[in-house]
């Protein structure tokens, strides 16, 4: 059986590597440029795959359906957006990670909500001046009490959900899968959305990008948000309607926003977003800087694989 590694983004590169390097009978082809993954495909039974840029789509898919003898695609980050848009054969099963990233996303989202309620980077741009200014504590908040809204309740949802419970926070949620859980004081379908963002004191945007989720929040949503509400994306950058989260911070429809991604990425030095009130950006990192995340995502691509050799494997 021969398997191939696509390794052209860093994401658990050295796990993936060891674990998969360990692996008894099979054929393993480790390849970095795409010349190298169409020479390896040709005859390969499986493929383990960070998700490609959407530029890359077509190709990717005209790739994938020339691999006759290809029955396995792993996904490796949590996102799929540039393989849905090469429309992946389907006599080729597609796993991913299933969660493996959503603690960290999890924190990294209470990163952004903690430091706007106490007012770190307040506090990190005071330090240097050496004064004592303690009268500027008049401007911080807290979680405690607060509504938070989660829009999308998937595994890193979940994990925010997690997190939330424990600082003693209500939890609402927007889904397009409702269903009960215990972590979840409330859970709404998407039709609901805008009544759900409406009582929020947080919105953490975890769902994934689809044709139906692009732009989901837009001027319209805005509108109707607490101009004291904060907004989290850990998503994907084109859920939000760019240019009106821009407005709405400029006009106070919303207090600050914490965005992880854009659209798109990276985001040019000149566009005005960089320029914001009330905004912190962070490049795309928040699934990262975890081991035991890492030691996750190499951990799913054995399951599968396994499964995959077994002949027991299922879409996920």
């Amino acid at each position: 059986m021969k398997i191939v590694y696509w390794a052209h983004m860093a994401l658990a590169e050295p796990a993936i590597t060891s674990k998969l390097k360990a692996v008894k009978d099979i054929d393993l082809s480790i390849v970095r440029s795409f010349e190298e993954l169409k020479a390896a495909l040709v005859d390969a039974d499986g493929l383990v795959a960070p998700d490609p840029h959407e530029h890359m789509a077509a190709d990717v898919g005209e790739l994938l359906r020339s691999a006759s003898s290809l029955k396995w695609l792993h996904v490796v980050t949590a996102g799929r957006e540039g393989f849905n848009l090469a429309r992946v054969p389907e006599r080729i099963v597609v796993t991913g990670p299933a969660g493996a990233h959503s603690p960290a996303l999890a924190e990294h989202a209470f990163a952004f909500l903690l430091a706007f309620t106490r007012q770190i980077p307040l506090w990190a741009q005071i330090t240097p001046t050496h004064k004592w200014e303690r009268g500027r504590a008049s401007a911080m908040s807290s979680v405690e009490g607060r509504t938070l809204a989660i829009v999308g309740l998937g595994h890193a949802g979940l994990e925010v959900a997690k997190r939330a419970k424990v600082f003693g926070m209500t939890v609402i949620t927007a889904t397009r899968t409702p269903k009960e859980n215990p972590l979840v004081d409330e859970v709404h379908p998407l039709t609901e959305l805008k009544e759900v963002l409406g009582r929020a004191d947080f919105i953490v945007i975890t769902i994934a990008q689809t044709n139906e989720t692009r732009g989901l929040i837009g001027a319209a949503e805005f509108a109707v948000c607490k101009p004291s509400a904060y907004l989290i994306n850990v998503a994907r950058g084109a859920i939000i309607d760019q240019a009106a989260l821009l407005e709405a911070l400029q006009a106070g429809k919303i207090a600050g926003a914490g965005i992880d991604v854009t659209d798109p990425e990276p985001l040019p030095p000149t566009d005005p977003l960089w320029g914001a009130p009330n905004i912190i950006i962070s490049p795309h990192c928040g699934g990262g800087g975890s081991t035991a995340s890492m030691a996750r995502l190499a951990g799913r691509v054995i399951e599968n694989l396994e499964r995959f050799r077994a002949g027991t494997l299922r879409p996920s």
